[in-house]
């Protein structure tokens, strides 16, 4: 490729929307793969309120300029030295952040908080572009039949649902579940795997159009809540008693309002934090109550893996809102960050 361009969504300072320009920037050359390394050309991107938080500037790690998007589903175009399992032609899907392999985190199987990781368009540039580079232990092979615009957004979706709700929430047969920012994009696919495990879901929204998807994806309450107090209305469908664990999307907004609904010995699984702010809570009732309060990351390959396999057996659909090109990309942050969206965005490429 060597002095090859390609097209690109760019982003040269923080702000709004319109900071995110199409571009035609130098591609990476295959020659120049480091040991390890993939070159990707970029099919699907999906777009997440991570890319939102992160166009705002509220991500310390991201380098400009920046090309976002960790959502990417693409074909190998060429492999560095190092990397037998994969060759040109071969369809895979990325994690959103890549870890080492091998730092004492990773060996111990908690790549996720790999000191070495790095985040695509943060660290790294990311998959809303014609190509993009990535290391092979952050890749997963797409199966046959799963389309680029379905497996790009299995990670970030599935997998980290997988992640909070069995990793980190250990959620357990007839527990009762409540899920804040149920209808985005993870919300969605929780709902579908704790429906799985035999859970029973309460999914808060704060719109009432978005109600009939959430049953749809399988929660058994719906709670909607525009004024996002929930906690009351949570106690009642639990007959008083709380819910065994939260899994909070949302982040500061809710975070009060999700430990009130939390019965005695209930978890809190923080994996979202859509307004980047601090939360103050009170100290007493996680004492009086024993409650737990645990932090949920990305997704690890493997997860990726089994988001795939449980597509397969169609035990979880990803669930796409909307195709739009890659020259959308503004508009489709718009669109998100106005709460437009049930599901998930997809840039093709």
């Amino acid at each position: 490729m060597g002095d090859r361009m390609m097209r690109a969504i760019v982003m040269r300072e923080f702000g709004g929307p319109e900071k995110l320009r199409l571009e035609e920037v130098e591609a990476p050359d295959p020659g120049s793969l480091r040991e390890r390394e993939v070159l990707i050309q970029v099919k699907a991107v999906g777009v997440c309120y991570h890319d939102i938080i992160n166009r705002l500037g509220n991500l310390p790690r991201t380098r400009l300029p920046s090309i976002l998007g960790h959502e990417i589903a693409g074909e190998v175009v060429a492999v560095g030295h190092g990397v037998p399992a994969l060759r040109p032609g071969d369809r895979v899907a990325t994690i959103q952040r890549v870890h080492c392999g091998r730092c004492d985190l990773c060996k111990r199987g908690r790549s996720t908080l790999c000191k070495e990781g790095v985040f695509f368009g943060e660290e790294i540039p990311g998959g809303y572009a014609e190509f993009v580079v990535a290391e092979e232990q952050g890749l997963a092979r797409i199966p046959d039949g799963l389309r680029d615009e379905e497996a790009c957004i299995c990670a970030c979706t599935i997998g980290t649902a997988l992640h909070v709700v069995r990793a980190r929430g250990g959620v357990q047969l007839d527990e009762t579940v409540l899920i804040t920012g149920a209808s985005g994009g993870v919300g969605l696919h929780t709902i579908q795997v704790c429906r799985l495990i035999g859970a029973r879901i309460i999914a808060v929204t704060s719109s009432p159009q978005k109600a009939d998807r959430l049953k749809e994806a399988g929660a058994d309450e719906v709670i909607v809540a525009p004024n996002l107090k929930f906690a009351q209305a949570a106690r009642r469908l639990t007959g008083g008693r709380g819910v065994d664990v939260a899994l909070e999307i949302t982040g500061a907004l809710t975070f009060d309002q999700a430990i009130r609904s939390l019965a005695p010995a209930g978890r809190l699984i923080v994996v979202g934090n859509l307004e980047t702010k601090p939360v103050s809570f009170m100290p007493g009732l996680v004492i009086l109550k024993e409650l737990e309060i645990k932090g949920s990351f990305a997704t690890t390959t493997p997860e990726l893996s089994e988001s795939f396999r449980l597509v397969a057996e169609k035990k979880v659909r990803p669930m796409v809102s909307r195709l739009m090109p890659l020259a959308d990309a503004a508009k489709a942050h718009q669109l998100l960050y106005d709460r437009q969206v049930t599901g998930r965005i997809v840039l093709q490429v």
